[in-house]
């Protein structure tokens, strides 16, 4: 039998609502009377429709409230940005002018590059693929940072759709995967002037093609290859076909033999501007340049370029008759293969009276031959570790005060009053000076104050392991803030000072 459902007190729910209850009897309703007449909303109904509604606090409410209000924003929101999308977005796209379109993403180019900017431009609607994917677009090209993937059938597709007007290359870290496209490299990029070829591996056939296809190659980087044997061979038939018009070559890491390298740059390649030929490889061995011919030869040469190079020329003779480099800008030899007493600098610097940047850091030779260069406008000097003489050291930036924007004396042994003295001379009115270089000297407060208040246009200094200097201050300053900050400390540190000696 089933259980009967029991309310409270043991008494049956009834099935119809009640007003009132008294001693389990149960009161009629009106609608049993004669005259009841239903009405569409009657107290009595009103009343005995009762349904048990929880009442929610006050702060469940407010949040309650906000939720349906956001999801309402939201919606709207979202239809009013379909709605611009769709009539004012698109519109603006489809009547833009094409030509006014592809101004604008030469300028996105030329500050930021053409990858990965064209590829994602060419998403967005027609007319920006149709921007995007014109080939005047793709002139300056850098595949080296990984945006594209670094496989020969990526390159080739490119070459075949996208580099036919390409007029500079960089192809860095591709290693062998580029060897099986450079035939479709020299084929459709007729208009090529500059490659960079650094850190790949290819083959000599590869190289020799250069010539029968790239007749506006001009600026050619080969550093750090990976070629076969043949490479020396491969490079004296390039250059004996094309070396006329090359400007620019960069062979940093060579591997072969440097001096037959030299000598055929020298004998075919009379409009050279750029030669890069630092750090070569250990088995590259000595290396030696006949000066005169080089300097007779290549007229135009303004950067030359042979850090941890082992240089000799090979002339013992100077001729009287010596013109030398005169468009000469940029000379760098830094390391610690250098030591004739400075006569390869002197002989190859003779006639540069344009220098501006010279690198001599580490070299072991005597300094006083740099106070015969002909060049008074240096602007970057740098010679760091070297065997330089106090005396020396007072001429070179009596010389060049004025003109030098970059200054590396580190790390030589110098006293005190020769680097206070120098400075001051550095600090001088009209000081161009940029960038300073005193770590490892013993340079003091009060001249790097002096340096403070004369350089205007000083923007770092590096005062690392400077054993003058309090602690705190040991250290590389970038930027004015951390300059003006500097300015500060020792200001403080030198009145501190005068009360405690008062």
């Amino acid at each position: 039998m089933p259980k009967e459902k029991r309310g409270i007190l043991n008494i049956v729910k009834p099935k119809t609502p009640i007003l009132f209850t008294y001693s389990g009897d149960i009161w009629s309703s009106d609608s049993d009377d004669s005259d009841y007449k239903e009405e569409s909303t009657s107290r009595s109904s009103q009343l005995c429709t009762v349904k048990p509604v929880t009442q929610l606090p006050q702060q469940n409410r407010n949040a309650r409230k906000r939720k349906v209000d956001s999801r309402i924003v939201k919606k709207t929101c979202a239809n009013t940005v379909k709605e611009i999308s769709h009539n004012q977005w698109d519109s603006w796209g489809l009547t833009i002018p094409p030509e006014i379109l592809l101004k604008l993403f030469k300028c996105v180019i030329a500050d930021e590059g053409a990858l990965p900017f064209l590829p994602r431009a060419s998403r967005v609607c027609r007319l920006w693929h149709q921007v995007a994917t014109d080939n005047s677009m793709w002139q300056y090209i850098d595949l080296s940072y990984g945006w594209i993937k670094k496989k020969s059938a990526v390159l080739t597709w490119l070459c075949q759709h996208r580099l036919q007007q390409v007029r500079e290359l960089n192809l860095t870290g591709w290693k062998s995967e580029v060897n099986a496209s450079l035939p479709d490299i020299w084929k459709h990029c007729l208009l090529l002037r500059s490659i960079n070829l650094s850190y790949c591996k290819y083959s000599s056939e590869a190289l020799q093609a250069i010539a029968e296809h790239c007749h506006n190659l001009c600026d050619l980087d080969l550093s750090y290859y990976e070629s076969d044997g043949k490479f020396l061979a491969s490079f004296k038939s390039l250059l004996k076909k094309s070396g006329k018009q090359f400007l620019c070559l960069k062979l940093a890491g060579c591997g072969v033999n440097l001096t037959s390298v030299l000598t055929a740059i020298i004998m075919f390649c009379p409009k050279l501007q750029l030669l890069d030929i630092s750090n070569p490889k250990p088995q590259a061995g000595y290396s030696s340049i006949n000066i005169d011919q080089f300097q007779e030869n290549c007229t135009k040469l303004k950067i030359f370029r042979a850090a941890n190079t082992r240089l000799s020329h090979t002339r013992s003779q100077v001729q009287s008759d010596w013109i030398g480099f005169t468009h000469l800008e940029e000379f760098s030899i830094a390391g610690k293969s250098h030591n004739d007493h400075g006569e390869f600098m002197f002989r190859f610097l003779r006639g540069s009276s344009n220098l501006k940047l010279l690198d001599i850091r580490h070299c072991s030779f005597s300094m006083d031959s740099v106070l015969f260069l002909p060049s008074h406008i240096i602007s970057h000097l740098y010679i760091s570790r070297c065997n330089i003489k106090e005396l020396c050291l007072e001429q070179i930036i009596a010389t060049w005060a004025k003109s030098l924007v970059h200054l590396d004396i580190s790390w030589n042994v110098l006293s005190e009053d020769c680097m206070k003295q120098n400075l001051c001379t550095l600090a001088a009115e009209g000081s161009l000076l940029v960038n300073l270089n005193l770590a490892g000297t013993a340079v003091d407060s009060t001249s790097v104050q002096t340096v403070l208040r004369g350089c205007s246009a000083l923007c770092s200094l590096n005062l690392t392991s400077c054993r003058s200097l309090p602690r705190g201050i040991k250290r590389d300053f970038n930027g004015k803030k951390e300059l003006g900050e500097l300015h500060m400390i020792l200001y403080r540190s030198a009145t501190s000072h005068s009360h405690v000696i008062s």
